[in-house]
């Protein structure tokens, strides 16, 4: 998880100042995944919306 942080920072420090939040929400959604108890839910169905809100930021702030 150290590493995931890491990379979240490095993140904000070299894209559009938009992704933090999209980035820091998907981050916390991956480490519930990865240290909660499983759910009913398939995995990439609970990731699918953090990860979308995340690409589709990263996308917009290319453009």
């Amino acid at each position: 998880m150290d590493g995931l942080r890491i990379a979240e920072k490095s993140i904000e420090l070299l894209c559009a100042p938009g992704l933090h939040s999209p980035t820091t929400a998907y981050a916390r959604a991956l480490n519930q995944a990865v240290w909660q108890e499983r759910e009913e839910r398939p995995l990439a169905e609970r990731l699918e919306p953090f990860k979308a809100e995340f690409l589709a930021t990263a996308r917009r702030s290319l453009t």
